[in-house]
């Protein structure tokens, strides 16, 4: 019996789903500006060209809703430090002012000393409902 090739698998499996637009980001970390594409701008409600040349942390942990923010820090922090894949998910406030859910994994990379130098990662939405009314 001939196999598939993993190519056509994957071709076939993205055809016949409905696959959610994924956001990319690359966190430079002793710079602490995070570069990010349309699709995470879009679920963090930020401006398009701002993200793409770069904003700092900051500005999107502060579009994550205030119970979360807490915990996914933790979670980043936890996976810098023991240099292991972070996964989480958690709340955003989109550009419309609602909270939607997503889900995001990252990993940290490290320069040839030993140092956390990026952290890189994707987001995407983890339902298609919006869990909170605007704000």
């Amino acid at each position: 019996m001939m196999r598939p090739s993993l190519d056509l698998v994957f071709k076939s499996a993205l055809m016949t789903e409905s696959v959610p637009d994924a956001g990319f980001y690359t966190w430079d970390l002793p710079e602490n500006i995070l570069y990010a594409d349309g699709a995470l701008s879009a679920l963090f409600g930020l401006d398009p060209s701002a993200a793409e040349t770069g904003l700092p942390i900051e500005a999107y942990l502060e579009r994550v809703h205030p119970d979360d923010r807490p915990r996914l820090a933790k979670t980043i922090s936890d996976s810098i430090v023991g240099h292991h894949p972070q996964q989480e998910t958690y709340r955003v406030m989109s550009a419309l002012g609602y909270y939607t859910t997503v889900a995001s994994y990252g990993r940290v990379f490290r320069d040839a000393s030993g140092n956390p130098c990026r952290y890189v990662g994707i987001v995407i939405p983890a339902e298609a409902d919006h869990t909170d009314k605007p704000h």
